[in-house]
């Protein structure tokens, strides 16, 4: 494995977390770890994505890093 693939794995870990630890009621949406979490996740993997050519998951992951920030600025 190398660094951009450990970087992709790491960043789907994260918003993983985010989203179980949510499901699960250990966060709420609005706290900010979850805004953190998916906000590292989704920089992670729009560098995987970037840097693996794959256009449709830089558009995704951008919108989900712009999303993540303008919430966590806004709190």
């Amino acid at each position: 494995m190398d660094l951009i693939e450990a970087i992709g794995w790491l960043g789907a870990a994260l918003l993983l977390l985010a989203f179980v630890l949510n499901l699960f009621k250990k966060i709420q949406a609005e706290d900010n770890l979850y805004l953190l979490l998916n906000l590292a996740g989704s920089l992670l993997l729009l560098y995987n994505a970037y840097q693996n050519n794959a256009l449709p998951f830089v558009v995704v992951n951008l919108v989900w890093v712009i999303f993540s920030a303008v919430r966590l600025v806004k709190k």
